[in-house]
């Protein structure tokens, strides 16, 4: 009876040796080859499902697990912020040369667009600003700068062939010669005001000025076109016992959002 058990383990032992043998000698190699062959196909299938299965398998997990959910809406959100800030950009640029395509129609002067490149004396009162048109462009000092709307920022005050410095007229020091649109037409010389706003001094106790009106610039000297929007008058200092009394005037404008600017040439 134990012979007989062990017989099936003696023949499969038997049948193994033999084909090893033959596997070595290349006896069996066009049969292997053949059945390879065969099944290569059916590999490849196997090999797709199990890659498909496991993606899925992956993505299901991702979907349940909250951390891993959470993960992927954040980079879904953060692609989704880098378009709209790509898209807004475009949107805000186009804005700018629209109003700034209104502008000089609307005037006889001559434009020169310009970028921003660099801001300097951020914590000081006297803040300038570094434009990339200079010399070669046309542009000299005493030329008057402002926004896509015509509102005054400042003038040049220091140009290079391919670059300008502008004074901000909240500079102290960067004066211009206004005129307030009042029923005198006031006219007068305004200058940075603290890095603020804009102050317009040694105004006439008789002349009549009152918060709400419109202050420009008067054309009167330099090379500064009349029209130019300076600001408008927000309060006004006056005493019955002084010969002079000032305006305080808010430029309309945001001084920290500058990306494109004109150079105004008359």
């Amino acid at each position: 009876m134990k012979v007989k058990r062990k017989k099936p383990f003696f023949i499969f032992l038997a049948i193994l040796v033999v084909t090893i043998i033959l596997h070595y000698s290349g006896v069996l190699r066009p049969l292997e080859n053949f059945l390879l062959f065969s099944v290569k196909p059916l590999s490849g299938l196997f090999y797709n499902i199990s890659l498909k299965t496991n993606l899925a398998y992956n993505e299901s997990q991702r979907e349940v697990d909250p951390v891993l959910l959470i993960e992927k809406l954040q980079e879904e959100k953060a692609s989704l912020i880098i378009e709209k800030s790509k898209y807004q950009e475009i949107v805000d640029e186009n804005r700018r040369l629209k109003e700034l395509l209104g502008f000089i129609n609307e005037n006889d002067f001559r434009l020169v667009l310009a970028g921003v490149i660099a801001q300097e004396n951020l914590e000081q009162e006297s803040r300038e600003l570094i434009i990339n048109k200079g010399k070669l462009d046309g542009l000299s000092n005493g030329l008057a700068v402002v926004n896509e709307q015509g509102v005054l920022i400042g003038k040049i005050v220091e140009v290079q062939d391919s670059i300008a410095k502008i004074c901000l007229s909240i500079t102290p020091g960067c004066e211009f010669a206004s005129s307030i649109q009042n029923s005198d037409r006031t006219q007068g010389l305004v200058d940075g005001n603290l890095g603020l706003t804009v102050k317009m001094s040694y105004i006439p106790q008789l002349e009549k000025i009152e918060t709400g009106n419109i202050v420009i610039t008067s054309g009167l000297g330099g090379r500064i076109p009349r029209g130019l929007v300076v600001g408008q008058i927000i309060s006004v200092r006056s005493e019955s016992n002084e010969v002079w009394q000032e305006a305080i005037i808010e430029p309309p404008l945001d001084f920290n959002n500058l990306t494109v600017v004109s150079a105004v040439i008359p």
